[in-house]
């Protein structure tokens, strides 16, 4: 169980700067995603992986497009990408982190395998900017708490703007 005090130290870490600033180069794509997540498109929320921080944090991107889950119908006028898919994309790319922190590898190995997963909660989610059809996210995770379930900090940037933040919880079964 997440403690108020620790929820209320993560999300204030959350609006300070970015959860990853350093850590290995890497250039992982959706082949490679395709092995460490359960996730196809077009719930596939996350097109490629940047950095992997060893200690604890992993930075992606995803780039936004008119076509994409949610547009249509979140506003015809004005498209927003949902804020259910951008807490869903910080959660697969936080996903991603047993691999790496847990195995401490900057690789995807060719036998690698997603594992199951269930999200458990989403303690806390922040829309503070709009993320719209041509926009490139930035997407930060970062391991908070990992025991039976994981906890994981997220964030969206859209450039230097912090679009999104949570904190959320899944189960990975090992």
């Amino acid at each position: 169980m997440l403690e108020p005090d620790e929820l209320r130290r993560l999300i204030a870490t959350a609006k300070r700067g970015p959860l990853v600033s350093s850590g290995d180069a890497v250039s992982i794509g959706a082949d490679d995603l395709q092995r460490l997540l359960p996730h196809r498109p077009p719930m596939l929320l996350v097109d490629g992986i940047d950095v992997v921080d060893l200690a604890g944090g992993v930075r992606g991107h995803r780039h936004l497009r008119a076509g994409d889950l949610g547009f249509d119908g979140h506003f015809p006028s004005e498209p927003i990408y949902p804020g259910v898919l951008v807490v869903e994309a910080m959660g697969q790319l936080a996903l991603t982190l047993p691999h790496f922190v847990g195995g401490q590898r900057t690789d995807v190995p060719d036998d690698a395998t997603p594992k199951p997963v269930r999200a458990i909660h989403v303690h806390h989610a922040s829309f503070v900017a709009p993320l719209r059809p041509g926009d490139t996210v930035t997407l930060c995770a970062r391991v908070a708490h990992e025991g039976y379930t994981m906890i994981a900090t997220g964030q969206a940037w859209r450039g230097n703007t912090l679009a999104a933040f949570a904190v959320s919880e899944v189960l990975v079964d090992e």
